[in-house]
Order: structure tokens, then sequence, then C-alpha cells
């Protein structure tokens, strides 16, 4: 899929240096805005039927829809926050790894629950999508429920859940970049391009 990976990747790299509690320096995201993965998919070769057509038509349709919640993304912002707040870090830490999970995990979800795609690189797609950020929500849903449930003044684990915010924010990177070249991507932003869920994450 053709996304607009270098936002994605620019937005996580912003966001897992900024919340691992360490300066970035003058290395500040210079975009901010969505990173829609790029249209996904509808089938390049086209099928024998009418009816075939309607039914890639639809269902890359739906891919395309369960991939729009990676849009939030890009609107998050990393706060600033004071050396030796700890409740601050806390609160800071804890709140992105939820906004993180919540655009994440509905994609995860999404593509779950869609049916088997009507050509193979439908399948392909979705399997290597669900391979990229499916890690990405477990890790920050996780680091959330362990950060809330610890005692208020627990450092400790609030440096575990900066460590595991920085896992997500590489695997936000890797996903950026992997979700342009995964397999079946490339036939399913083709069958994607009149599609209208597809059309709006290119917008």
């Amino acid at each position: 899929m053709g996304l607009k990976a270098s936002r994605l990747a620019v937005t996580a790299a912003g966001l897992a240096c900024a919340l691992t509690l360490t300066a970035c320096g003058n290395d500040k995201p210079a975009d901010n805005a969505a990173a829609p993965p790029a249209a996904p998919p509808s089938s390049a070769a086209a099928p024998s039927s009418a009816a075939a057509d309607a039914d890639t038509g639809a269902w890359v349709n739906d891919f395309c829809g369960a991939l729009a919640p990676l849009a939030d993304l890009g609107q998050l912002k990393p706060p600033e926050m004071q050396p030796g707040d700890l409740a601050g870090a806390r609160s800071a830490v804890g709140d992105f790894l939820g906004k993180i999970e919540g655009s994440v995990g509905p994609v995860v979800d999404d593509l779950e629950k869609l049916g088997q795609a009507p050509m193979q690189a439908g399948e392909d797609a979705k399997t290597s999508v669900l391979e990229l950020f499916k890690p990405v929500r477990d890790e920050a849903k996780s680091a959330k429920e362990k950060l809330d449930a610890a005692p208020a003044n627990d450092a400790n684990a609030v440096k575990e859940a900066a460590t595991s915010l920085q896992n997500v924010g590489k695997g936000l990177q890797k996903a950026s970049t992997g979700m342009s070249s995964a397999k079946g991507t490339a036939e399913v932003e083709a069958a994607g391009k009149d599609q209208p869920n597809c059309q709006k994450l290119n917008g």
C-alpha cells in the first residue's frame, strides 16, 4: 500500500522519544498530520463477473475502513513534562499508551472480524497488516493495564511503561514502512482506487 508512511514514522518516532522521558534535541516531529495507511486493497486482477467485481470492491472498501482509526495517531502531540515530576510522567505515559491502543486496537479488531477476501492478495494484505499492528496493540494495552494497577508512587512502574512505549514506537515505525511493501498490498491498493473508504485514507 502506498500509505503516507513517512508521516506515520515521524509521528511514531516523536511519540516514542517524548514519552520515554528523554530529551530529543532538535529532532522534533515535522508533521503531525494523520498517517493513514495507503489505500488498501481491491484486487488488481479483474474478476470474471460483475458479481465477483462487486464482492471484491465491497471487501476492499471494508478493509480500508478498518484502517481509518490509524489516522488518529497523527493527531497525537507529545506533552511537555518536567524532570522529577513522577505524577506528570505517569499521567502522560498512561494517556499516550491509551490513545495509541485506542487507535490501533479497533484496526486489529475490525480486521480480525473481516470475512475472507475474494482474492488471495486481500488475505495476504490482511495477514500482513495484522502481523504489523497486533503486537503494537497488545504491548500498549498490557503496559497501560500494568501502569494503572501500580501504586501511584511506583517510579519503577512508570519506567517500565516508558520502556514499553519505546517498543510501541519502534513497532509503529516498523508498521509504517512495512505496510508499503507487505505482501498483497499492491494488488489491494489497485483494487481500492475507486472505493470511498480507500479514497479517504489517501485524501
